[in-house]
C-alpha cells in the first residue's frame, strides 16, 4: 500500500437530507455510522490532492448532493463544513455559495472579456489581494498552456481551451475544491482523456486540488477515484425507503488500490459497486 496520511478535514456532510417541494430527495448523509468526510492527503515527496467519485442509479440524488456542496441548495436538515479560508486560522464554517467551484458541461465564460480579464475577476471573486492578481493568472496561464490566449475572448477559444478557462476560473474562486457533474457523459475516447489529464493536472499541482465527480461509468470512477461513495435507496422488508443515501463508501486508498494502475482487483471493485447499484 502506498504510504499517505489525512490531514485536516477539507469538507465534512452532517446529518444532511434535502426536501424539494415537498418530496425527500436525500436523507441520513454524513451519519456516525457512515461518515461523509474529505480530508487533506499527504503522500511522502508528492504533490497530491484527492478525487472523489459519487455514483449511483438516475434519480437517487447525485445532482441534488452536488448542488447542496456547492452551496447553491440550502440542506433542509444539518450541516456541510468547510475550512474558513478567509479568516485563515484553522476555524471551520457552514458552505456557502461560491465557496466550491461548480464546473458545469456548457462552460458558461463571459462573451466580452479576454481570458485575461475573466481571469482577474475570478481572483477578485476569490478576495486575492489585488497586488497579487496578476501573479496568479500569470502562473495559471502558463501552468495550463493557456499563454497565447491571453488575450482572446469566448468565441475565439477552442472546446478544449474554454474547458481549462472555465476550470481555473473555479480554482481560482473556490481555492482549489471542484464539483464536476457527469464531466465524461457524452465524451468520445479522446475528450475522455482530456478531462482525464485536467483531473490529474489540478490534484498534482495542489495539495489541496480536491475533484467531487460523478459518473455512470463505474470503470472511470473505480480507476480515477481515491474515495468513492454510492448513493441509492435503503430497503425495509423489499421496499425503498424514501431519499437517496450513502449506501456504501469505499477508500481506494485504504484498500491499496488509488494511484495503481487498473488490473483485476479494479474489475473485482467495478462488479461489486455495480451490483449494489443495480440492487438498491
Amino acid at each position: 500500500m502506498e504510504e499517505f496520511k489525512r490531514v485536516s478535514s477539507l469538507l465534512t456532510i452532517e446529518g444532511v437530507s434535502k426536501r424539494i417541494h415537498g418530496k425527500l430527495i436525500l436523507r441520513d448523509i454524513g451519519t456516525k455510522e457512515s461518515p461523509f468526510v474529505i480530508h487533506d492527503i499527504n503522500r511522502p515527496n508528492r504533490i497530491q490532492g484527492q478525487t472523489v467519485a459519487v455514483v449511483g442509479a438516475s434519480g437517487s440524488g447525485k445532482s441534488t448532493l452536488f448542488k447542496l456542496i456547492a452551496g447553491i441548495y440550502p440542506p433542509t436538515t444539518g450541516t456541510i463544513i468547510i475550512p474558513d479560508e478567509e479568516k485563515n486560522n484553522g476555524s471551520f464554517k457552514e458552505v456557502e455559495g461560491g465557496d466550491i467551484g461548480f464546473v458545469q458541461q456548457s462552460y458558461p465564460l463571459s462573451r466580452n472579456q479576454t481570458v485575461q480579464e475573466m481571469l482577474h475577476d475570478a481572483a477578485k471573486q476569490g478576495k486575492i489581494p489585488k497586488s497579487e492578481r496578476q501573479h496568479v493568472v500569470d502562473s495559471y496561464l502558463e501552468t495550463w498552456n493557456l499563454k497565447d490566449q491571453r488575450y482572446l475572448s469566448k468565441n475565439q477559444l477552442s472546446g478544449g481551451q474554454k474547458q481549462r478557462v472555465a476550470i481555473i476560473e473555479q480554482i481560482i474562486c473556490s481555492h482549489h475544491f471542484m464539483i464536476f457533474d457527469e464531466p465524461f457523459s457524452g465524451l468520445d475516447v479522446r475528450n475522455i482523456d482530456d478531462v482525464k489529464n485536467t483531473f490529474e493536472k489540478i490534484t498534482t499541482t495542489s495539495d489541496l486540488g480536491t475533484i467531487i465527480f460523478s459518473t455512470h461509468d463505474i470503470h472511470l470512477a473505480v480507476e480515477l477515484a481515491d474515495l468513492i461513495y454510492v448513493i441509492g435507496f435503503e430497503k425495509e422488508k423489499g421496499v425503498c425507503k424514501p431519499g437517496g443515501t450513502v449506501i456504501k463508501s469505499f477508500d481506494l486508498m485504504e484498500m491499496g488500490l488509488a494511484w495503481k494502475e487498473y488490473g483485476a482487483p479494479h474489475r473485482e471493485l467495478n462488479a461489486q459497486i455495480q451490483k449494489l447499484i443495480k440492487d438498491s
